[in-house]
């Protein structure tokens, strides 16, 4: 279908109105023509085909009698009725995220959807968990649109999302849609709780967060001796953008002993700074997201008199089923292997490649080799 703003004009004015919202607030004045206005023309007309067709057309295995259903509520605050008994689940767009939910449920093999393309090679580890999911399609494209006909084929009990716009775009298709959030650590727990109830698996998501919780008060307890002036100088970022992208960031260098040092300007968001800027905090540690940007750190001669170039402390975050330094269920190791970094003599006790084997083995339900565990610890090398 050829969709552009002409095609708004043939909407009832209510919708037609939602429509140039969405454009407004989605998509930057440049790219109004690009890949990403026509996805929210796609959505929102697609939303009008599925309210006046046969809603039977689209429905996957969601159950007709109601004391087969049980009601949810999600992170978006919307109550959602789904079946008691969940096998296909899709997971749509933060899907490596939502994916290592469900992988420390136990409930990995019910997943139906494939990777997204921009993932496969460096999410590798989900396939060596989950190997079943490098034969599923995939509903996602290179610039993140949504393939939503080959969604509603695929015929599954619940779509997982952490985007309340596509659970409004499914509203009539018959599927059952749950809006995770993770805006802060809480969250974590928040939507552990909420897929523990989703999938019956309660006993397993109240094992997670006690070990969530117990890790890190492990870790604070270690701490309780450091002082303030001691605590290192932390910046993780981007060195080809000079941006740290995410507030968790905040959360687990707090936790880890650090002291990081843009964690007065990452309250509203993520945020870009320039080489002077980095030169004035001058960290002792820098942390970046892949072992490539260790060398580019190095290289660039604008940072090379930050005392973490100089004494050679750029390091490269682990990489599990998801970077460690971002949104994951692996949030807990995360903090043993920072304060472990940072603190090497108060925290040499903790061996990590068995904390990571055990972590593994416990919720996910694979035995790492060591061999894997290292690969994991030094950014999945």
């Amino acid at each position: 279908m050829d969709i552009s703003i002409e095609s708004t004009n043939r909407l009832p004015r209510k919708l037609r109105n939602s429509v140039h919202y969405l454009r407004e607030i989605l998509v930057p004045r440049r790219h109004r023509n690009a890949a990403l206005w026509k996805w929210v023309l796609a959505v929102c007309m697609w939303s009008i085909w599925c309210s006046e067709a046969p809603a039977v057309e689209f429905q996957g295995r969601a159950p007709r009698d109601p004391q087969q259903a049980k009601s949810v509520t999600d992170m978006a605050g919307r109550k959602v009725t789904v079946p008691h008994k969940i096998v296909r689940i899709a997971t749509i767009g933060a899907t490596p995220v939502i994916n290592s939910y469900l992988f420390a449920l136990g409930e990995g093999g019910k997943i139906i959807n494939g990777l997204p393309y921009f993932t496969p090679s460096k999410w590798r580890m989900q396939i060596v968990i989950a190997p079943h999911l490098a034969g599923q399609p995939v509903l996602q494209g290179q610039n993140r649109t949504i393939n939503i006909e080959a969604l509603l084929k695929l015929r599954p009990d619940v779509v997982i999302t952490m985007d309340v716009f596509v659970a409004e775009a499914l509203e009539n298709s018959g599927i059952p849609v749950i809006v995770l959030e993770w805006r802060g650590v809480s969250d974590i727990k928040a939507n552990m709780k909420i897929l523990g109830y989703l999938l019956d698996r309660t006993a397993r998501s109240d094992e997670y967060l006690r070990y969530f919780e117990t890790t890190t008060a492990g870790v604070r307890q270690v701490l309780k001796i450091v002082r303030k002036s001691s605590m290192p100088k932390v910046l993780f970022f981007d060195p080809n953008t000079l941006k740290t992208p995410l507030r968790i960031t905040e959360w687990w260098i707090r936790e880890a002993g650090g002291l990081s040092v843009t964690a007065k300007i990452t309250r509203a968001g993520d945020v870009c700074y320039s080489h002077e800027q980095v030169l004035l905090w001058n960290p002792d540690i820098m942390i970046v997201s892949t072992p490539e940007r260790i060398a580019k750190v190095y290289q660039d001669k604008r940072l090379s008199m930050v005392n973490a170039v100089r004494n050679k402390k750029v390091y490269t975050v682990p990489m599990g089923v998801h970077p460690w330094g971002q949104r994951t269920v692996e949030q807990p190791l995360t903090v043993l292997w920072a304060a472990k970094l940072f603190y090497p003599e108060q925290f040499s006790h903790i061996d990590l490649v068995a904390e990571t084997k055990d972590f593994y083995r416990k919720f996910f339900d694979y035995s790492l080799t060591n061999k894997q565990a290292f690969e994991i610890i030094n950014g999945g090398i």
